[in-house]
């Protein structure tokens, strides 16, 4: 057994990311309102090797330092079919 580790419960660790999902979202959506450029949308949608399907939508944009910024809004299971329509 290792001394140096700190165990945690679930309940701890599920509010901890929270709070830095919350922390994170809040500095997407400051950083979004600073730029004066445009923000471009993509989206991608694949199937795993467990024939799962995901989706996710994705932000590129120029930030006020002249740095491209790739950011994930959202990711999700997608349920069969995955179809264009269904997209």
């Amino acid at each position: 057994m290792n001394n140096d580790c700190v165990f945690v419960s679930r309940n701890t660790l599920a509010k901890e990311i929270l709070k830095v999902y919350g922390d994170e979202k809040q500095k997407l959506i400051s950083q979004i309102t600073q730029i004066r450029g445009r923000v471009c949308l993509t989206s991608d949608s694949w199937t795993a090797c467990t024939n799962e399907g995901y989706i996710s939508l994705t932000a590129h944009y120029v930030d006020v330092n002249w740095k491209l910024q790739n950011k994930i809004l959202a990711f999700a299971h997608m349920e069969p079919p995955h179809s264009g329509r269904d997209i």
